[in-house]
């Protein structure tokens, strides 16, 4: 530049170029992460319209007061509420057994009766067919069964996960089924964490030496910031014992956690041995409109 001294120039193209790094930062949107985002929807309610607008009012009264003038046919219309009423009917009796079927269906698949007892070897496939007995004789037979597990998950891009869960079951059927995950996420600024979990009472409502399902309700928490979240949990799972030494799970949560739906789902393959047994699997993980998806692999301890 003209009649600019060298340093002179070297300080103004360096400003420039701060000024432009600055601008470009400014102006760049904030990348907020998943827990970010699980955090804004479970805190955050969506508020609705609030009613209808105030320009509306006359249009709406117009409308009923169209409706109300309007004649009906009174042959015609018995005809209609008669075929109506008989659809309503089937389509609520098929709604009715398709939600009701994953209880009544195993039950019946089983052959189950609700007045019998189930009672637990020291470990699967220990002089039983699977891990459930209806005979107390066998050597070690006994009225409860706890489950201990823990768990790795990744995702293979920037979250994973460590995870903890102790299922306990006794012969009347009833139970608990607790556990806890810790996430942790790369972001921008380092690592974010978050943490969920439940706690179900259980109850064992179909059973066979392989086949054991269970349902229950109970509560999910959250907590990120250091502020904490509750709701409610509806807990669905079944486990199957195919053969020696073969184990088969899977586990569904569904419920609320602050203001947000979440929905929680696993299946696992492993093998079990005296009790001791590994297994991988796949995990799903969903609250609100955030998802979690992630390869699992862990250790369990039946006794």
């Amino acid at each position: 530049m003209p009649g600019l001294h060298p340093s002179g120039r070297s300080a103004f193209v360096l400003l420039i170029v701060v000024f432009a790094v600055a601008s470009a930062s400014l102006m760049r949107p904030a990348l907020a992460g998943t827990f970010d985002k699980i955090s804004s929807e479970v805190r955050q309610p969506s508020t609705g319209s609030g009613g209808a607008p105030a320009g509306n009012a006359s249009s709406s009264k117009r409308e009923k007061k169209s409706r109300d003038q309007q004649v009906h046919h009174s042959d015609y219309c018995e005809d209609d509420d008669d075929t109506d009423n008989a659809i309503a009917e089937f389509l609520a009796a098929g709604v009715l057994v398709g939600v009701t079927s994953p209880f009544w269906g195993p039950h019946e698949a089983l052959e189950d009766d609700l007045s019998y007892s189930g009672y637990f070897p020291e470990h699967p496939y220990d002089n039983a067919e699977g891990s459930l007995l209806f005979d107390k004789s066998p050597r070690g037979a006994h009225d409860s069964l706890i489950v201990l597990q823990g768990q790795y998950g990744d995702n293979f891009d920037n979250i994973f996960h460590a995870n903890g869960r102790v299922l306990m079951e006794h012969s009347s059927r009833f139970g608990f089924d607790t556990e806890f995950f810790y996430r942790n996420e790369d972001v921008q600024t380092g690592h974010d964490e978050l943490w969920t979990g439940d706690f179900n009472v259980t109850y064992r409502f179909a059973q066979s030496e392989k086949w054991q399902f269970r349902a229950g309700l109970g509560a999910n928490w959250l907590v990120y910031n250091d502020e904490a979240d509750e709701g409610i949990n509806f807990t669905y799972g079944a486990d199957w014992f195919p053969a020696d030494p073969i184990v088969v799970t899977a586990l569904l949560d569904w419920g609320r956690v602050g203001d947000a739906s979440l929905f929680h789902g696993r299946t696992t393959i492993g093998v079990s041995r005296n009790g001791w047994g590994v297994f991988t699997g796949y995990d799903f993980f969903e609250i609100g409109h955030q998802e979690i998806h992630s390869w699992i692999n862990g250790l369990e301890l039946r006794f």
